[in-house]
């Protein structure tokens, strides 16, 4: 305190005491690091007062500063106040204090005053407790009388306005009529205001627009409430906090207060609003129920959230859920308790996407089988999160159980025919016969009827079905191993005229032969040729950068034009072409592989634009 009166020779105990009570820690650093004054706010903000012949590389460890979101001190030599001593004015919002196991988020300007020889003097420091913009009502108290703050603040001016007007509030005071007798700092420009310009007029007229402004300002200077109101005037939203202060008798003679312009935070909350009602748009309407569920290092655990789906498939509310945990553990089948708990032990130790299957028993008594889907993540502070949803699977499940009854009823069926037939040797010989000629039939059946399922009847490649089933899983893994996965995606040039010149079945013809040369080009187990559709085709190459995929279309087109299939109705050769769209990317999880086919369609669009006959690359 005697340095910073040393330095102000127009400063009393008055002027200390407006300080000791701004909302903002307010402190002065010397030349040589040390904290010479400190007020209040300030004190409580650091957790600590002045330090004497403290080094400015202790100054994060004395008074416990980290770098916001991290367990990393503060490094040194980047804190506001080492820079400000440098002569540069620094702004920062990624300070943190850890103390008493909490983390106080801190805002810190620091401005350096420089001396008649231009070296930097000291520094003024303002600190501001970022974390609680809402709760600032006590920041303001015991506020002397206007007389006496009138008299501080002209024996203070210039230091005051040199304090007030570098960071971004407005510091005002109106006596007893609501007659404005002190207006300052930088904020007043979002009002289109100067400093000083307010002084004179009366509140009541200036914001005569504002019915609760006005009515919360009558309200305070008659019943001496703290006055605490939020408003808009301007496109400027205005967060304003102030007490009244008082005579020696106790009637009130006027306010003293701070306003703080947070538009910025008013839009960002109202644009946060508006993205929490399009999600719960969202999630009311996907087929099943949205969930997060977090399992704390203490083993605690909760279920933040869940979609409105959970009634239909739980028959519960979802509040009830998030307000007790527990509940959802007790809907599940005691006989599938113990492996959900097992999988879920797992995927703690390795986080992981979980995908399993197991009955609930639902308040009504019904028994549902559901699907949960989910991705684990691990938080920095031990904390486990999943991400996922849960779909009804009842009426699969009872699908598939009919299924396996009717297989036990064959089976079943067959012992029996079996054992009757073992009574006659003849007949034996006979039923062992046919029996095995089913069986052999059957499993060429069976096996014919998953190439059916996998393969595109025409051209006896992979068709659409196949290839979304195969590019979701080289996704997945190409995700897992950071590699790059391409994607061709090419379409016969001019194949309609092709098909109404040639007939369809020489169309078809022509299909099978480009399918063939396809896959015949295609050296590696892992690539995929699939019938996308129409006249076009998609090949996934897994391990693939675009070179390599370029190198692969280079090739296919190589074989088709030996094909030498002639197509007289092309507008770019004599002969059967193709155009190629070529893509590759690395997988991250948040990419979705629709995002690789829309580049490799953009790509072939490009080469039919460019005339077809081409490959192009994106």
């Amino acid at each position: 305190m005697k340095s910073l009166s040393a330095r102000l020779p127009f400063a009393d105990s008055r002027f200390y005491q407006l300080l000791e009570v701004l909302p903002l820690g307010v402190a002065v650093i010397e030349k040589d690091g040390n904290y010479s004054y400190i007020n209040q706010t300030g004190q409580k903000l650091l957790g600590a007062g002045q330090i004497r012949n403290l080094p400015s590389e202790q100054l994060a460890v004395a008074y416990n500063i980290y770098r916001a979101g991290t367990k990393q001190l503060y490094p040194s030599e980047q804190l506001p106040s080492v820079q400000a001593l440098s002569g540069k004015a620094t702004d920062a919002d990624d300070l943190e204090i850890h103390r008493q196991g909490k983390a106080i988020a801190l805002g810190m300007r620091v401005i350096p005053v420089f001396d008649d020889r231009g070296e930097v003097g000291y520094a003024i420091a303002i600190l501001e407790d970022i974390t609680k913009h809402k709760q600032t009502e006590q920041n303001i108290q015991n506020i002397i009388d206007i007389k006496l703050a009138e008299e501080l603040l002209q024996q203070s001016e210039e230091y005051l306005r040199t304090v007030v007007n570098n960071f971004p509030l407005i510091l005002w005071a109106i006596d007893k009529n609501g007659v404005f007798t002190l207006s300052e700092g930088k904020g007043l420009e979002g009002l289109g205001l100067k400093p000083k310009e307010a002084v004179g007029h009366c509140v009541f007229d200036m914001y005569s627009d504002l019915p609760e402004v006005v009515a919360a300002f009558r309200n305070s200077l008659t019943t001496g409430v703290p006055y605490y109101v939020t408003a808009t005037t301007n496109g400027c939203t205005l967060e304003g906090i102030a007490n009244p202060f008082y005579d020696h008798q106790g009637n009130i003679q006027g306010m003293i207060g701070v306003s703080m312009d947070i538009t910025a935070r008013k839009n960002a909350e109202d644009a946060l609003k508006e993205s929490e009602a399009q999600f719960r748009k969202l999630a009311e309407n996907v087929p099943g129920v949205i969930f997060r569920y977090i399992l704390h290092a203490d083993g605690s655990e909760e279920c933040t959230y869940l979609s409105p789906r959970c009634r239909e498939i739980y028959e519960i509310e979802p509040e009830v859920v998030t307000q007790n945990s527990q509940r959802i553990w007790s809907f599940i089948h005691p006989d599938d308790i113990l492996s959900i708990q097992a999988l879920i032990a797992e995927s703690l130790q390795k986080p992981q996407s979980i995908n399993l299957e197991h009955r609930i028993l639902t308040p009504s008594g019904r028994v549902k089988w559901v699907q949960v889907i989910a991705q684990a993540e691990l938080q920095p502070n031990g904390d486990s999160l999943w991400d996922g949803v849960i779909i009804d699977i009842t009426e699969r499940k009872h699908t598939e159980q009919l299924l396996a009854d009717y297989n036990r009823t064959l089976e079943k069926q067959v012992r029996e025919r079996t054992i009757a037939l073992e009574q006659e040797i003849w007949e034996r010989k006979r039923a062992e016969d046919i029996a095995k000629a089913a069986e052999i039939a059957l499993r060429k059946a069976n096996l014919e009827l998953e190439r059916l399922v996998t393969l595109d009847g025409l051209t006896q490649v992979a068709n659409r079905r196949r290839f979304d089933e195969y590019l979701s899983q080289e996704w997945r893994r190409m995700a897992r191993e950071l590699q790059y996965l391409a994607l061709i995606l090419c379409d016969v040039d001019y194949f309609k005229n092709y098909n109404d010149y040639y007939g369809h079945q020489a169309g078809d013809a022509c299909l099978k032969n480009i399918a063939a040369a396809m896959r015949n080009t295609l050296k590696r187990p892992a690539d995929l040729v699939a019938r996308y559709g129409g006249e076009e085709f998609a090949i996934i190459l897994p391990y693939t950068a675009v070179q390599g995929a370029v190198a692969v279309a280079q090739a296919i087109q190589k074989a088709i034009k030996l094909l030498q299939l002639p197509h007289l109705q092309s507008q770019v050769s004599d002969f059967i072409t193709l155009s190629f769209g070529v893509s590759s990317v690395i997988p991250t999880h948040n990419l979705k592989s629709e995002t690789l086919i829309e580049t490799a369609d953009e790509a072939l669009y490009q080469a039919k634009k460019q005339g077809r006959d081409r490959i192009v690359c994106v």
